[in-house]
């Protein structure tokens, strides 16, 4: 057992076994850094080093279901980090334990997991943390945590909540740095203006992915991914689809025919037409600074935008 001393009594504590072993944990798989210029703190979890344990524990334990394996070798550790106050997710959500493994998968993730350089990670991420923060500053710590990809996570990135967002290893260093300054802006606004603005309708959700397309063309403005999803033409057949939505509850339904392409919808297009609105609206404000635009409400930047007289 660890003995710890108290400066004020100079006395020996013990400390619970377990605790001990989730700092322990927390202390190897963690690499922190400051925004040399703003001071503004992060940390990068990597998750995926605890998947070891997480093999030895089912074959050790093979009784035990992987559902609870899982939340005791993966999820408690990074609990603080990754999932705590969580606005979009949280550990006890059915979602998280999507991303279990099924046993068939263990030994193509062990490999994958051989494949990741950690060093190399912290750079890519360092980089584009630093870079999104000194446009867009935030006084709340921020967390990268970092997964290895399985079956069942079919998403690259996605953010849990304010100052937590989660990476699933895809190998495809082009995509991290804009993909990671796109993650960092829906983390700030999330922060900052979820609690008013609610992320309730369907232009809530179109606006807010195209505001994170736009920011991550500011901060890589030749290295982003929006030539991926960016239709520059204004075809008034999806349009006259998808505006009766923008109104309404952002949906299960909603979402997967404007990012999935359900429906007959093209692929991305909520990110393309969240974009080009939000294009719109800085074209007639161009002074604008990323905190203001950012703190604009959605119908405001379509409505002051005149969005609307591209399908006019």
């Amino acid at each position: 057992m660890l003995l710890v001393f108290t400066l004020s009594a100079c006395k020996q504590i013990e400390q619970p076994h377990e605790d001990i072993h989730l700092e322990n944990e927390q202390q190897n798989i963690t690499y922190s850094f400051k925004n040399p210029n703003t001071g503004q703190e992060f940390t990068i979890i990597h998750a995926y080093l605890l998947y070891e344990r997480f093999f030895e524990a089912v074959n050790d334990h093979p009784d035990e279901s992987l559902y609870n394996l899982y939340q005791q070798e993966i999820v408690e550790p990074v609990y603080e980090a990754c999932f705590k106050d969580a606005e979009l997710v949280n550990a006890n959500s059915t979602d998280i334990f999507e991303w279990i493994p099924r046993k068939s998968e263990f030994e193509s993730i062990k490999n994958q997991i051989e494949s990741m350089n950690t060093n190399h990670l912290n750079e890519i991420f360092e980089e584009s943390l630093v870079k999104s923060s000194d446009i867009l500053p935030s006084d709340k710590k921020t967390a990268i945590c970092v997964f290895p990809k399985s079956e069942r996570a079919t998403y690259e990135m996605f953010t849990s909540g304010s100052g937590e967002i989660m990476v699933f290893y895809s190998g495809l260093d082009k995509y991290y740095k804009s993909g990671i300054a796109h993650e960092y802006h829906h983390s700030v606004w999330i922060g900052k203006h979820l609690p008013k603005n609610n992320y309730e309708t369907g232009l809530d959700y179109v606006l807010l992915e195209g505001q994170a397309v736009m920011f991550e063309t500011l901060v890589y403005p030749n290295l982003n991914s929006s030539y991926r999803v960016v239709d520059e033409s204004f075809n008034k057949e999806y349009w006259s689809k998808i505006e009766p939505y923008l109104e309404r509850s952002a949906t299960r339904e909603f979402q997967e025919m404007v990012i999935d392409g359900s429906n007959g919808f093209p692929l991305n297009y909520g990110y393309s037409e969240g974009y080009k609105m939000i294009r719109s609206y800085l074209n007639l404000h161009p002074n604008m600074t990323v905190e203001e635009w950012t703190s604009k409400s959605p119908k405001e930047i379509f409505e002051d935008g005149n969005y609307i007289a591209n399908y006019q």
